[in-house]
């Protein structure tokens, strides 16, 4: 037996979903995240794994190293933290009660991501008992949800500091469908706001500039699919989320509106060139209307520069991009396809941005976020299997 078919056959599908709702079943809303990371710190050490906890005390993030002075280090990461429960009558299960209907496992946090994190405890186990000529890490995580500064920035920021290990490799568990994401879109946000001319509303007609109306103009124009492509991010995406208009009285026409606006982009675009093609898109809407008049704001930073995160990419053509397509392969016995679908942004564009090799590959589930949130057990078993043969095919490189 081969070590790969070994280490395929440690993989028990029992221990991954006992492993899940140890962490599914504890509440931990980003920000509450103490309980559910000390108890991540209890699985791993009664798998006498070594861990330590980093960071804030009442926000830790949990590290566990095997191997620590091998030559490369590939680190697992994963958050522990969620989104709240919006509406609690919308579930028909509990969500902190983690249960398995087939092949499915209910809860908050089995699909984003707690499953996952006991993936990556399983995978540390197993690696752990095989002995590999490899650092491996799990990093499991809390604010996530809230763009991971107690969390993924505060592991990056100690690793500048010398004060832990920068791993040559990063793997982010989050949901791709079993398939291998190896970017994401990037972040711009900004606020267009639309003036007006305040008036009584019986001379709305006649002496009134109404900045809600143009607004919404604005709105119905920006609303649009961006007729862009990345072949591993996809489109890009704009949607406006959130309007606030009006005075405080109901009898005074409106001299201001603004509307924010999440542009998710890709290669190509930046901040100069999102504003531009907005600055476009507002101009054609305003044609024949001599009281069009708005202005685009967004945060910058010190050198005067928009402030936003753009899309990052670890190319299938990278030593780690190489690996997942043998490891796959391997562990599945099918062939590798990316994942370029609509997906939000996860820690794995930190790692990148401080230049290391990171891919994201995790599990099938649906309704992250929402009411009924599950994950696929067998996708769990399958996220394992690739995660073992991947850390194998690094140790032969």
């Amino acid at each position: 037996m081969s070590k790969l078919e070994k280490a395929l056959s440690l993989v028990d599908e029992g221990r991954i979903v006992e492993l899940a709702k140890e962490l599914v079943g504890m509440p931990s809303v980003s920000g509450e995240e103490k309980r559910v990371a000390h108890r991540a710190r209890d699985l791993l050490e009664g798998a006498e794994l070594p861990v330590e906890l980093r960071g804030g005390e009442d926000r830790p993030v949990v590290v566990s190293t095997i191997n620590p002075e091998a030559g490369r280090f590939l680190a697992f990461n994963g958050h522990i933290d969620t989104v709240p429960i919006a509406v609690p009558e919308a579930w028909t299960r509990d969500p902190f009660d983690p249960v398995v209907e087939g092949n499915r496992l209910y809860g908050r946090g089995s699909c984003d991501m707690k499953a996952s994190c006991g993936v990556i405890i399983h995978v540390m186990e197993i690696l752990n008992e095989l002995g590999v000529d490899l650092s491996v890490g799990a990093q499991l995580v809390p604010d996530e949800e809230r763009g991971g500064t107690h969390g993924t920035l505060l592991l990056i920021n100690e690793m500048k500091r010398g004060l832990i290990r920068r791993p040559d490799y990063v793997v982010i568990g989050e949901k791709s469908n079993l398939k291998v994401r190896v970017a994401e879109r990037g972040i711009f946000r900004y606020d267009i706001k639309f003036h007006g001319r305040a008036t009584h509303t019986c001379n709305a007609r006649v002496d009134g500039v109404n900045a809600v109306a143009r607004a919404a103009r604005g709105v119905i124009a920006l609303e649009r699919h961006i007729d862009k492509y990345d072949p591993y991010i996809g489109h890009p995406v704009l949607s406006v989320n959130k309007i606030q208009g009006g005075g405080t009285v109901m009898n005074q026409v409106p001299a201001e509106c603004t509307f924010s606006v999440d542009h998710r982009m890709i290669t190509g675009e930046t901040s100069e060139t999102i504003k531009a093609e907005v600055k476009e898109t507002l101009d054609k809407a305003g044609e024949g209307d001599p009281d069009w008049s708005w202005e685009f704001i967004a945060e910058k930073d010190e050198a005067g520069k928009y402030v936003h995160s753009p899309p990052s990419i670890t190319g299938p053509e990278t030593e780690l991009g190489k690996a997942f397509y043998k490891a796959v392969p391997a562990a599945l016995d099918r062939e590798p396809e990316l994942f370029v679908e609509w997906a939000g942004g996860t820690d794995g564009r930190h790692y990148r941005y401080a230049g290391i090799q990171t891919i994201g590959f995790g599990p099938n589930g649906e309704h992250a976020h929402g009411p009924d949130e599950f994950v696929y057990v067998d996708t769990l078993v399958a996220q394992a299997k690739v995660y073992l043969a991947l850390a194998l095919e690094l140790e032969e490189g």
